[in-house]
């Protein structure tokens, strides 16, 4: 990390745009502990940490960056069923 302090205000950028347009899209806000389905606060969160470190890593992240990661993050966990379908148990 070689921009020190600003670079946490990054990380935090792209959580709080995942955030804001994880509401904006839809996702539901109440943790169902019994599904396996995406909601606002997992794994929207850990998705936008996750790929802010990848881009950090890779690349230098900036407010640009922070803030695609933040959108691509809440784009992902709402149709993470989509992209990942489920293994169907009988029936």
């Amino acid at each position: 990390m070689v921009g020190g302090k600003l670079e946490y205000l990054y990380y935090i950028l792209s959580v709080v745009t995942s955030l804001v347009v994880g509401l904006v899209i839809g996702l539901p806000v109440k943790v169902d502990i019994n599904s396996f389905k995406g909601n606002l606060f997992f794994p929207t969160v850990f998705i936008a940490l996750g790929l802010a470190a990848v881009t950090d890593f890779l690349f230098t992240l900036n407010l640009v960056f922070s803030i695609l990661v933040g959108v691509v993050s809440s784009l992902f966990s709402k149709y993470v069923d989509v992209i990942f379908p489920g293994v169907s148990y009988g029936c």
